[in-house]
């Protein structure tokens, strides 16, 4: 299925624009239970003020039913292809430009944020709920590091383990010093088509460079936006009131500090075999750094909580915008970044 981005933006703008119609919350404590008490009518939705059996295990399950699924289509798309192996670990840092390291970090990160949020609907206790949402965290993340273990084409990675505790303490360790999150991590994806490069050896054999790509990065949407290194970046995401509150700034905008990677066709290096050959794409991998403008969905002024959850739901996107990018040793602009 072909997503047409304008579509997915204008639709994204068209509900911001309503919300922002709304009562303005410039006065909303974000850092408590709930934020909306003042302006919502309660529903199923209101945040319970004590443990909710019902509701817990109702979090559970739903986390559990959405943690196989995830398991099985990670193992569908990374591992199926791949033969088993006695468990071992690697070093696998110098790989990929640690892209896939602030994947993992901005994996946790959400993790820790979506079971928190679950367990405080469910009326838990803030610091139990913070630190069940650590190890919940921890705990799916270390799933994939077990099935790397046991992977033919890869091993346990200590630095993958470090990343993931990572990005799950920068949601603890700010719940802790604010009891919100100003700092969030985001993810955004071009989607872009694999390249269309001929690529030729030293024994005149032709390979093509979209080959690889489609090879190591998957051609379904599901692989693309997980593995394609080139289309992907992780963002840091700052809300610039919640730093500055006795300013005019709209308490939804943040400021984003974003880093990616281009021309990485393979883990250490731009090589592969087919049909026998040995091909090498030449031009050199490089890092790039990103500074956008960006909005927190879930600051953005609503009276309606089932507004709120899919905001919620929705901040792990960074909102398409202009960027200004540093790589290479210079400086170029984005009008509108994806």
């Amino acid at each position: 299925m072909r997503i047409h981005y304008s579509t997915l933006f204008a639709c994204m703008l068209a509900l911001m624009a309503n919300c922002l119609t709304a009562q303005q919350t410039d006065m909303v404590d974000w850092t408590v239970r709930d934020p909306l008490a003042p302006v919502a009518t309660d529903n199923w939705l209101t945040p319970d003020s004590t443990l909710n059996k019902k509701r817990f295990y109702t979090s559970v399950g739903i986390g559990t039913t959405l943690y196989g699924a995830a398991s099985y289509g990670l193992y569908q798309t990374w591992y199926a292809e791949y033969d088993r192996a006695p468990f071992r670990s690697f070093n696998d840092w110098p790989e990929w430009n640690q892209m896939d390291k602030a994947g993992h970090a901005f994996t946790a990160y959400i993790f820790s944020r979506y079971a928190f949020a679950g367990l405080r609907w469910s009326g838990m206790k803030r610091p139990a709920a913070r630190y069940t949402a650590l190890g919940v965290a921890n705990l799916l993340q270390g799933t994939i590091e077990v099935m790397d273990g046991h992977s033919e084409e890869w091993g346990f990675s200590w630095s993958d383990m470090g990343a993931n505790l990572t990005g799950s303490l920068l949601f603890t360790v700010q719940d802790i010093a604010w009891q919100e999150q100003r700092i969030l991590m985001k993810v955004s994806n071009d989607l872009r088509a694999h390249p269309n490069v001929p690529v030729t050896n030293r024994s005149g054999a032709v390979s093509n460079l979209g080959y690889i790509s489609e090879v190591r990065f998957g051609s379904n949407f599901f692989e693309r936006y997980l593995k394609d290194y080139n289309a992907q970046t992780i963002w840091l995401s700052g809300n610039v009131r919640a730093f500055a509150p006795n300013t005019k700034i709209p308490g939804w905008l943040n400021v984003a500090v974003g880093y990616g990677s281009e021309n990485v066709y393979g883990a250490k290096g731009n090589v592969w075999r087919q049909n026998g050959e040995r091909f090498v794409y030449s031009p050199g991998r490089y890092r790039q750094w990103f500074l956008s403008p960006d909005i927190s969905f879930t600051r953005i002024p609503t009276k309606k909580r089932w507004v709120r959850l899919v905001f919620g739901a929705l901040d792990f996107i960074k909102l398409p915008a202009p960027a200004l990018e540093y790589s290479n040793g210079s400086f170029k602009g984005h009008w509108l970044m994806w």
